[in-house]
């Protein structure tokens, strides 16, 4: 499927700009030596809750745009048919110092890189979709999606030319059909961009990537479970600005281990102690 970079509008980041990405040690030595990042296959996600977020935001802006019931109950059905598992994520935080970002992804003793956002986008290789920020506030996510519908659907001439959104309720045949698609896709979409309002304290940031039928796929166990996920390459290290050390390691022996290591593969950056106030295990 061939997936249009302006049918969502979400915020990113611009020039200088960092995220953080909490990982435990091992990681950093894989990200390091083998100059790659592991990204999960987007609906093996710890919030199964994810894939309503989008159904529920687009429900509200349908009925708002006094859309009927029976195109609304066509566009549930198309979603739910429309299920885009060939894109994968991987998830990086705005916040720096977290400590449930911590205690969830480096169990307090790991590190979190600082990273420069477009710099890493210029070392990935090619089939990034998507990069941005999260969204979890509910009359956004409703006003992002009101924007996409607009953009992508009004006045179009693939879908009736319509003017706005409840004229849909008058469309038959093909271009109907077609724009059912085009909305369930682009609330498929939004899925990856949208969360409750309960994991806010995240301040998830992501990057989606698609793949091609060439991509080799690994595996991977965490927790019981097998994990699908792809290796993407980066060029260099120069998208790492900085290291810092988990509240709960040994801030002596880890910042030797960790500078050294960077020091190998020719990166060298500032380290520093996380702020939260944890005792050592």
């Amino acid at each position: 499927m061939h997936f249009d970079k302006n049918m969502l509008n979400i915020t990113q980041m611009e020039k200088g700009e960092k995220i953080y990405h909490y990982t435990t040690i091992d990681t950093l030595i894989s990200i390091t030596s083998g100059k790659e990042f592991w990204v999960t296959k987007w609906d093996y996600l710890n919030d199964i809750d994810e894939f309503r977020v989008a159904e529920d935001v687009c429900e509200a802006v349908l009925r708002e745009e006094n859309v009927n019931e029976k195109t609304i109950k066509e566009i549930k059905q198309s979603i739910a048919e429309e299920r885009l598992f060939e894109l994968y994520l991987c998830s990086f935080s705005c916040d720096g110092d977290n400590q449930l970002l911590w205690s969830n992804y480096s169990d307090c003793d790991g590190v979190n890189l600082e990273i420069d956002c477009l710099k890493l986008e210029e070392n990935l290789e090619h089939n990034i979709l998507w990069h941005g920020l999260v969204s979890y506030d509910f009359e956004l996510q409703k006003k992002l999606m009101r924007e996409s519908f607009y953009d992508q659907l009004v006045e179009n001439k693939d879908f009736g030319n319509i003017k706005a959104l409840n004229e849909i309720n008058g469309l038959q045949g093909n271009e109907y059909e077609k724009l059912i698609s085009h909305i369930s896709v682009i609330c498929e979409l939004y899925s990856m961009f949208f969360k409750r309002s309960c994991f806010k304290g995240e301040s998830e940031y992501r990057f989606v990537f698609s793949i091609d039928e060439n991509q080799e796929i690994s595996f991977r166990s965490k927790n019981g479970i097998v994990l699908p996920f792809i290796r993407k390459k980066v060029k260099t290290l120069d998208f790492i600005t900085r290291v810092t050390i988990g509240p709960t390691n040994r801030i002596d022996i880890a910042e030797k281990g960790v500078k050294e290591l960077l020091h190998y593969y020719k990166r060298d950056v500032n380290i520093v102690k996380s702020q939260i106030p944890l005792r050592f295990k």
